[in-house]
């Protein structure tokens, strides 16, 4: 092999030695140029600007000082309850006076519509041994069709302002007129109010006394044309006092409730274990709402016994004596107890009452109240076989 000339290699030397001067620059700069970017990870934003502290701003963060945080204070969520049913509802609806209907109740008038609406329904004897029923509502503007509507008697005044509720009525007998004047009831009368109207369906298969009927619009509509308040008085006292939860009373088994107001009408209401309601039964079938096909059913139910006189006249009027003191039954949860109650005069809120004068606690949910005739009270079967 011939020998490379000495001058020739050193070229070469050079030549190699510059080259990898020449790829150390490079790493050398490409190193330096990744110390100088920022590394942004997926979940951390960039600061774009951090601003240092300059005189008379004392407040502003050093580049390295993080901003207090503001501490935070728990809020508890306020719950509005209906105070017929103990259950929750809108603030708006928590304060506003309840509505109370007059319904027909005689069985060539049935079926009704729109009584499922009621949050608590009294049942009263009237006269010939019929009864009528007052359905107490506290969120009447949702409520649909209501019928058939009757005429008022004086006693169904008292139970109306257990509640301080707003009076609906279709007529009423002379003393009901009277007292309806005396008392200043918040009243609106299906006789003279456009609201009212005599349902079509109902002028074909009833008659014309049993056609009467409004909707939740229509007692809107009502009470803003009288003018009357909505809105519950200040320190009301609420004649319900609830149980935090749901339990049976500590008394005696109440499977099926016979209750006799005359010969005439004898409903009974059947404890269902599965809903925990009773369901009530009348004329021998179920009590149903038009509205939904349901059966009209009840978380408690109330009976109170009071004084019954009467027939006073020729159409057979009675009057119940609403006021002072009395006895009753409590019945929840398939158990019964005997309570006691107080009504100081028609117009205040009647008072339940344990028989050692201790405040009755309630279930939440809807409530049935019997005034029956205190001859009656031997009468009564809790567990009558149905």
């Amino acid at each position: 092999m011939k020998k490379m000339n000495k001058k020739k290699i050193i070229t070469i030397a050079s030549i190699a030695v510059i080259a990898v001067l020449l790829v150390t620059a490079i790493v050398v700069a490409i190193v330096s140029s990744k110390k100088d970017t920022p590394t942004i990870s997926d979940n951390t934003q960039a600061t774009t600007h951090n601003p240092t502290k300059t005189p008379g701003n004392s407040n502003q963060p050093t580049p390295t000082q993080q901003p207090t945080p503001t501490p935070t204070v728990p809020v508890t969520p306020t719950t509005f309850v209906n105070p017929l049913t103990g259950l929750p509802c809108s603030e708006e609806i928590s304060k506003q006076r309840p509505v109370a209907i007059m319904i027909n109740n005689i069985h060539t008038a049935l079926p009704q519509e729109g009584i499922s609406g009621a949050d608590v329904l009294y049942e009263c004897l009237a006269e010939g041994g019929i009864t009528r029923l007052l359905m107490v509502t506290q969120d009447y503007a949702s409520l649909g069709k209501v019928g058939s509507i009757r005429s008022s008697r004086e006693y169904y005044l008292d139970f109306a302002q257990n509640h301080n509720a707003l009076y609906f009525h279709a007529g009423g007998s002379t003393k009901a007129y009277t007292e309806i004047s005396q008392r200043k009831i918040d009243n609106f009368d299906g006789l003279a109010l456009p609201m009212f109207y005599r349902d079509p369906w109902r002028l074909q298969n009833f008659a014309l006394e049993h056609t009467l009927v409004i909707t939740g619009e229509g007692i809107v509509n009502a009470i803003e044309y009288k003018g009357k308040t909505t809105q519950q008085k200040e320190g009301f006292d609420n004649p319900f006092s609830f149980n935090t939860e749901n339990q049976a009373p500590n008394g005696s088994a109440a499977n099926c409730v016979y209750l006799p107001f005359s010969h005439y009408q004898t409903p009974y209401l059947k404890y269902d274990e599965t809903t925990k309601t009773y369901k009530r039964w009348q004329y021998g079938q179920q009590h149903i709402d038009k509205t939904n096909d349901k059966q009209l059913e009840f978380t408690n139910v109330i009976v109170l016994f009071a004084h019954h006189t009467g027939a006073l006249d020729s159409s057979g009027h009675i009057d119940v004596t609403t006021t002072g003191t009395g006895e009753g039954y409590y019945i929840s949860n398939g158990k019964y107890i005997q309570i006691k109650y107080y009504k100081a005069n028609e117009d205040s809120p009647i008072k339940l009452l344990n028989t050692d004068n201790t405040e009755l606690q309630i279930n939440k949910g809807k409530t049935y109240i019997a005034i029956l005739n205190q001859d009656n009270k031997a009468s009564v079967n809790m567990n009558y076989n149905k």
